[in-house]
């Protein structure tokens, strides 16, 4: 059971990875098969119980995936501070682009269901 849910989950990882090789797409590849996987949950092609357990242990020790970012990070903290403005600058840019791109997003989809939501309950009545 374990084994097939683990092979359904590297399965879509495997997808991704071909799919970006194959068409030399500008997506990383592991995010790719995370979004196949997300549509294949969405779709039904593969049910929530399919992997439920191997991502719950996945979750539990995701921290342990962040030992060797922090280890870096920890071995190179003297160019990192001479760095300090060089990184955090952009960074900080991206993160208010990313909030104000996905606020616009969420007013636009938004706005697009109430305008849906509208016309159904104008085209139903009986009002010419």
């Amino acid at each position: 059971m374990v084994l097939k849910q683990l092979f359904i989950i590297l399965s879509a990882l495997f997808l991704g990875y071909a799919l970006t090789g194959a068409f030399h797409l500008p997506i990383p590849a592991n995010v790719l098969g995370f979004v196949i996987l997300f549509a294949a949950l969405c779709f039904g092609a593969v049910k929530l119980h399919h992997v439920d357990r191997v991502s719950d242990f996945i979750i539990r020790y995701l921290a342990v995936f962040f030992i060797t970012p922090t280890v870096g990070i920890m071995q190179y903290f003297d160019l990192i501070g001479e760095q300090f403005l060089r990184i955090v600058v952009p960074l900080l840019l991206s993160i208010l682009i990313g909030f104000f791109v996905a606020a616009k997003v969420t007013e636009l989809f938004i706005g697009v269901s109430e305008r849906r939501r509208i016309r159904k309950g104008l085209g139903g009545s009986d009002v010419e």
